[in-house]
């Protein structure tokens, strides 16, 4: 059943479409610092520094950090992935409905892949750790596309379509208002000053 709010324009891009862009955009970065493996190249890296600090080292050479996947394998990859999903994380603020569904499709398989990186590079307790950060982010995308004002905002076609709605509403509101009509002014006799 509608109603007169759901018959009105949204001008302006609903808070649940911004969690769902904004969400993507951390998960994509999530995505990039697993697969790449930014978090055991820099500990790699400080290992070779602190290797003659006593305590430090022997610290260092208890914990178990694997690799991340191939640099020679992933920038390719994530260079031909970044193209399309900025596509669909901009398209999802115009209120592309093609770009919805996308998302739904690459949310959860961004979890899949996250996860997967996790367990690789740093084992499978660290990821069932990181597991439910995983799953909240994924979620906030899918409820966040599935919200009410989003629905609203996907089935109107985003802002654009509403435009010539909203410049005739700009109008009206402009448009000069009738003035009250003013009564005549009665001419003032100077000659009654000089009687009085």
């Amino acid at each position: 059943m509608s109603t007169q709010f759901d018959s009105e324009a949204l001008y302006d891009k609903p808070h649940s479409v911004d969690l769902a862009q904004v969400m993507m955009v951390f998960q994509y970065f999530m995505l990039v610092s697993v697969s790449v493996g930014v978090g055991p190249r820099v500990f790699n890296w400080f290992k070779d520094e602190t290797e003659n600090v006593p305590l430090l080292s022997d610290i260092e050479g208890a914990i178990e950090i694997g690799s991340g996947y191939p640099i020679a394998a992933v920038v390719p990859a994530l260079v031909i992935y970044t193209v399309p999903y900025v596509m669909v994380v901009l398209a999802l603020g115009l209120g592309r409905k093609w770009a919805r569904a996308a998302a739904v499709v690459i949310v959860p398989l961004n979890v899949i892949i996250g996860m997967t990186a996790v367990v690789r590079t740093y084992g499978e307790v660290f990821a069932l750790i990181v597991a439910p950060l995983w799953i909240f982010i994924g979620l906030c995308v899918l409820g966040g596309l599935a919200a009410r004002s989003a629905r609203r905002w996907f089935r109107q076609g985003g802002w654009e379509p509403w435009y010539v709605r909203y410049e005739i509403d700009q109008i009206q509101g402009m448009r000069p208002r009738p003035r009250p009509r003013r009564r005549p002014r009665i001419a003032h006799d100077p000659n009654e000053a000089d009687a009085d």
